[in-house]
């Protein structure tokens, strides 16, 4: 590589001492909670949505389905919210990332061990069995 740096660059390379960099100044890893690896207290997903603040919204896991339909009329989940219409352009949210409580359902399956139906032998008999009921 042929080239020169500036005068003012090669001594500012000569009083580099060691590469670990500055210290860190992003305050949203360094936060408690939202640090990676750090435990999120499960009450944290108990409080409703519309009621959280600050840059980590904490969503519960859905539910699991019911094996059976039981009810005879619909009901709502959750209350109805008011909406807003925004008429003007509204700030950048606050809000950076959502963390969602682990998985707490499992799923077991098995193979199916039943045989396949037999096949028809030729045409004739793929031809007749579109046919039969």
């Amino acid at each position: 590589m042929t080239g020169s740096f500036p005068p003012n660059v090669a001594a500012g390379i000569k009083e580099v001492k060691g590469t670990t960099g500055p210290s860190t100044e992003n305050s949203v890893a360094n936060s408690g909670a939202g640090a990676p690896g750090a435990l999120i207290p499960d009450a944290s997903y108990a409080i409703p949505f519309f009621k959280q603040t600050g840059t980590i919204m904490y969503a519960p896991m859905q539910g699991r389905p019911g094996t059976k339909i039981t009810a005879k009329t619909a009901s709502a989940a959750y209350p109805t919210s008011s909406v807003k219409i925004a008429k003007t352009f509204l700030p950048p949210p606050k809000q950076i990332t959502t963390h969602t409580l682990s998985l707490t359902a499992s799923a077991s399956s098995h193979e199916n061990t039943a045989s396949p139906a037999a096949q028809p032998l030729d045409d004739m008999q793929k031809y007749l069995a579109r046919w039969r009921d």
